[in-house]
């Protein structure tokens, strides 16, 4: 009779990513309401999925009921995250599950702030990953570019 707990292999441990919180902004040159519809209404149009999606060129990116999904051609749905907090025009709060991963959610925050002449800074707080797989890392710095360049570019206010 064999001992099935005496000298088991150990199992390999990795150790969980860690997470520093970051925020980065930019600034459009529309008011809150116009910048919160165009990131969320319109994310279709600029979200870049060749980029940052499990499905690539062809999928489609939707604010839809309680969550953010992607849509692949073949009709295979993803949620990305779930709608945590909506108020519209000036936050919208998600629980970020990038792709499935068993170390999400992460914590989206991104904020619409009304500024002067009729401009808005958007702000992306995030949970970067300092270690772990680099497939579980979400590049918001060219999400929030891609979406800054949608809504008529970035403004410079120096």
């Amino acid at each position: 009779m064999s001992s099935i707990f005496s000298h088991a292999p150990e199992p390999d441990y990795v150790l969980p990513a860690e997470a520093t919180w970051q925020v980065i902004s930019e600034v459009v040159g529309t008011d809150a309401v116009h910048a919160f519809d165009g990131f969320t209404d319109a994310v279709h149009l600029w979200w870049p999925v060749s980029e940052q999606s499990e499905f690539g060129e062809g999928s489609h990116v939707a604010f839809l009921r309680d969550n953010f999904v992607e849509e692949g051609e073949d009709g295979d749905e993803l949620a990305w995250a779930d709608i945590v907090e909506w108020e519209s025009p000036t936050l919208l709060r998600l629980d970020w599950r990038v792709a499935d991963a068993p170390l999400s959610p992460s914590e989206v925050e991104v904020r619409f702030e009304d500024l002067v002449d009729g401009a808005c800074r958007i702000s992306i707080g995030f949970e970067a990953m300092t270690a772990g797989d680099s497939h579980l890392v979400c590049d918001w710095p060219l999400i929030l570019s891609r979406y800054a360049r949608f809504m008529g570019g970035a403004l410079r206010l120096d």
